[in-house]
């Protein structure tokens, strides 16, 4: 059977800088698959990265080679050019049972750092897409996939774990009133049209704020929330305006490398001029802002890690659905692996059918010269039929069995149906001979 092997990189384990060096973007992670699809002895890989988690899920047929229990971190590693550290550990590794519960716990949003966040599914779901843009998709991580997504689904429609959920940029904003109490008298500055940003500017349109900001590369995008939200679109140009102007800054582009360094904000923060702060949090991953930035007197910056007190408090208040939640992944773990299991007699069931398929020829070939074109036609149409008919109840019987590991079933019928056994009488006598 199919192995699953699964390498996490995550909040809890993963340093932020070392996140930063491996979080990915789409074309860095396509190309990312294609090339582990050729140095690794994986049939199927997939690669999700948020901006808390990069994880690698890879297929494969086990191998009698000790050293192959290694080879995945090794190629990750070679692949990435990213060092993964046992002591202390920076990663941690699942295989088999545990990586599937592992990806459902993660489409379930039991595993982010906001607890039930919803962004995590779309995640998901993007991920499949990279894999199936970089060629190393197939069946096994498809339906992998589909029950991911479907666990993140009943977790949000069974279990009230999402109802009020806190997102990063809700998180970011209730941290920022933890600086400033309100925000009627202040400014905000959104940099970043994305989803995370998005969620931000419609956050703040429910909130008293002295105005709102929105700064995108793509200028129409930031109009386009600026005139769905209210607030006030600023061209990517005048960012360092905008930032002078501020007193609270939401970051959370897809920027590879920060677009606000040391000396640029050092000169913004001089033309603040008093004593007037700024409170910076950079959502982003990578970073939008220098981690130096923090450096510079009356800047407050904070990133995706100081979000853990309010977080903390979000974990709290959903603790009594996590049961529940634990429950449909449990559910789901067992009917994916009876699915996984169930692969293992398709050998049979299609040697089976080739052999009734053959008979089914033959006879009907030694009637093709009695009959005409129509007759042989609805012929030919019935048998095909009754074949599919007569085999449909057994290959699904044979699929019960394998879930449920009866083995000796599905040989036993292996052997009847699609093989030329010995007469049971001949092999007892070849037996007795033998001990004689």
């Amino acid at each position: 059977m199919r192995s699953i092997f699964c390498l996490s990189l995550n909040h809890r384990v993963t340093s932020l800088e070392d996140r930063e060096r491996v979080a990915f973007s789409q074309e860095p992670g396509v190309e990312f698959l294609r090339r582990l699809r050729d140095v690794a002895p994986v049939e199927e890989a997939v690669l999700l990265s948020t901006c808390n988690r990069t994880e690698l899920y890879t297929v494969f047929v086990p191998s009698d080679d000790p050293a192959f229990d290694a080879s995945p971190l090794e190629h990750f590693s070679s692949v990435s050019g990213f060092e993964l550290r046992e002591t202390p550990p920076n990663h941690v590794t699942a295989r088999g049972r545990d990586a599937v519960t592992h990806l459902f716990r993660v489409a379930g949003g039991l595993e982010s750092q906001i607890v039930g966040e919803s962004q995590i599914l779309a995640q998901v779901k993007t991920a499949m897409d990279w894999a199936r843009d970089a060629g190393t998709d197939g069946r096994v991580t498809t339906r992998l996939w589909e029950r991911a997504l479907r666990v993140g689904k009943r977790v949000r429609s069974e279990t009230a774990i999402g109802h009020g959920a806190l997102s990063a940029s809700t998180a970011a904003l209730e941290l920022a009133r933890k600086v400033f109490r309100s925000f009627a008298d202040r400014s905000v500055l959104v940099i970043g049209a994305g989803e995370i940003g998005a969620l931000a500017v419609q956050n703040l349109a429910g909130v008293d704020v002295g105005s709102i900001r929105i700064v995108n590369r793509t200028h129409q995008r930031a109009v386009d929330f600026a005139e769905l939200y209210g607030g006030e679109a600023i061209e990517y140009e005048r960012l360092d305006e905008a930032l002078v102007e501020a007193d609270v800054v939401l970051s959370s582009t897809g920027a590879t490398e920060p677009i606000v360094d040391y000396d640029r904000l050092r000169r913004v923060r001089a033309r603040r001029g008093g004593s007037r702060p700024l409170l910076i949090v950079d959502l982003a991953m990578p970073r939008d802002f220098h981690p130096k930035c923090g450096t510079i007197d009356g800047v407050f910056l904070k990133n995706l890690d100081d979000l853990e007190e309010i977080v903390t408090l979000n974990r709290r208040e959903r603790e009594d659905q996590l049961p529940l939640a634990d429950f449909i992944v449990r559910s789901e773990v067992v009917n994916f692996f009876d699915w996984l299991r169930s692969l293992r007699v398709e050998p049979t069931i299609v040697e089976l059918r080739r052999r009734f398929e053959e008979i089914r020829c033959n006879e009907l070939d030694a009637l093709r010269a009695n009959m005409g074109p129509e007759e042989f036609a609805r012929l030919d149409e019935f048998s095909r039929r009754l074949i599919n008919q007569l085999l449909h109840q057994p290959s699904e019987n044979l699929k019960r069995h394998a879930a449920f590991s009866e083995w000796e079933a599905v040989q036993l019928v292996h052997e009847l149906l699609t093989q030329d056994v010995p007469h049971p009488q001949s092999r007892r006598s070849t037996e007795g001979e033998e001990s004689e």
